[in-house]
């Protein structure tokens, strides 16, 4: 992503990236406490899902539907997005860990584990996303 300033992106996009840069800061704290995967992962999850959104708004001039199902998005804007297989993929196994009653905001039991290649391979598919935008 090139460093442009926020108020450059539409409101979907900024706010994905403002989840995007938090979830990476949260990931890269030196002194991690347990649970640190929780929240970083949960705010990248936010970041998929409206980088999906201010993508689909800004090819298609229409507001995306109000699914929050990040696999359900992905596979149904996969052409305006220019996904791939392994990004959809990538993007289910983040889903999983945030699927669930409550998903990361409470006490859930995810279907996975927190991967350091879950996360930045989500990262770059966010980034990808903005580079669409810029």
């Amino acid at each position: 992503m090139k460093n442009i300033p926020l108020d450059h992106y539409p409101p979907l996009a900024r706010k994905a990236i403002l989840f995007l840069n938090a979830a990476k800061k949260t990931y890269e704290i030196v002194n991690r406490t347990d649970g640190f995967e929780e929240v970083s992962y949960y705010l990248l999850s936010h970041a998929i899902e409206l980088s999906i959104k201010a993508v689909v708004q800004k090819k298609t001039g229409q507001f995306p539907e109000r699914i929050h199902d990040k696999e359900e998005l992905a596979t149904k804007y996969s052409l305006e997005c220019s996904f791939l297989a392994d990004e959809i993929n990538a993007i289910r196994k983040l889903k999983d860990l945030n699927d669930g009653p409550g998903g990361l905001r409470y006490d859930n039991h995810p279907k996975g584990k927190f991967l350091p290649s879950i996360f930045k391979k989500n990262v770059k598919i966010v980034e990808k996303l903005m580079k669409l935008i810029e």
